[in-house]
């Protein structure tokens, strides 16, 4: 058994509605709902919903050192996947959060753990586990005592040791 299974493609992409159409012809797949229109956008089944794409919105063109299309895995616990993803040869391209951050879209909880990882040759990819509506619910009603890092939120989630 692997450290994590598939979760989805996540390509970046400079224009929603262009790259809706496009890849939406080039795989079959129905554009689907997104909580965050204007940022994110899913293509993947309606019943039971799934997305199997993202597209997500990036300001300016694909730079030499930009990685534009990269996997998301969903694992168990993130912790204990970037331990072993780290053992095997892989690094820690940001630190694990929960996504989003509380308050920072109006009326939208935290969904994710995730962190963002690179392979030994530097291409990147996320690392996900959801968070249940109770480890949810407890990020948000932390806010009022929020430090400001990733680790507070992790903290009050439940996903992660007071230091």
């Amino acid at each position: 058994m692997g450290i994590g299974t598939l979760r989805c493609h996540v390509i970046d992409v400079e224009d929603l509605a262009i790259a809706e159409a496009f890849w939406s012809e080039v795989t079959g797949l129905p554009v689907i709902t997104s909580g965050y229109t204007g940022r994110f956008s899913y293509l993947g089944r309606l019943d039971p919903w799934k997305h199997e794409m993202i597209l997500q919105l990036v300001k300016g063109p694909k730079g030499s050192k930009a990685n534009r299309n990269h996997v998301d895995l969903t694992v168990d616990d993130v912790d204990e996947a970037v331990h072993q993803i780290v053992a095997i040869g892989g690094s820690i391209k940001k630190e694990p959060s929960i996504y989003p951050r509380p308050g920072s879209f109006s009326g939208k909880p935290p969904v994710i753990d995730r962190a963002v990882m690179t392979d030994p040759f530097g291409n990147e990819f996320c690392l996900v586990s959801e968070l249940t509506s109770e480890e949810s619910a407890r990020a948000v009603d932390a806010m009022d005592r929020a430090d400001g890092t990733d680790h507070h939120w992790r903290v009050a989630a439940g996903r992660a040791r007071p230091s």
